[in-house]
């Protein structure tokens, strides 16, 4: 069990990543569902260009990004956890 950081920064880098995923898979179901209220997130082309399409495919492709950065988030939240249960288990052992 290798210890990279302290119980201190594993607990916070926790608690963090939690709150990071939760934020952004809750963006990605809203820009998924196209709502209003980040419409002002998203790149858009030439508005006087626009159509329907290309509005709902920025919007899935925000949505989409939203999605891999949570799914990162997943992986850190995984290891400071880890890191937080080898302090744990470290702080039993006498050296």
């Amino acid at each position: 069990m290798v210890k990279v950081c302290g119980p201190k920064c594993s607990t916070c880098c926790s608690l963090l990543s939690i709150w990071g995923v939760v934020m952004l898979v809750l963006m990605g179901v809203f820009f998924r569902i196209n709502a209003l209220a980040f419409v002002e997130d998203i790149s858009l082309p030439d508005v006087a260009e626009l159509t329907k399409e290309d509005l709902e495919h920025s919007y899935t492709q925000v949505s989409n990004n939203c999605f891999i950065a949570a799914g990162i988030y997943v992986l850190f939240a995984a290891f400071s956890i880890y890191q937080y249960k080898v302090n744990k288990s470290r702080q039993y052992q006498v050296d």
